[in-house]
């Protein structure tokens, strides 16, 4: 893993986070620390620097569709 909040902490379970939905391969869960009343941050399971540099279309696709059904 790369070091970063969203490998390191979240996906490791390091920091405890209220899951809104989840896929075996992407995860939604509400910010620990909103900047607005309702934040949900939406990642793949495992590291990536980019949603450009993603190479897998059906992950990029599975991100998005989380995206559009926790909005």
């Amino acid at each position: 893993m790369s070091e970063d909040f969203y490998c390191e902490q979240v996906l490791s379970g390091k920091t405890e986070v209220e899951k809104v939905y989840e896929t075996e391969n992407v995860l939604a869960y509400y910010h620990t620390k909103p900047f607005y009343p309702v934040h949900i941050v939406t990642i793949p399971k495992k590291h990536i620097d980019s949603l450009l540099t993603i190479q897998e279309d059906n992950l990029l696709l599975e991100i998005f569709t989380v995206i559009k059904y926790v909005a």
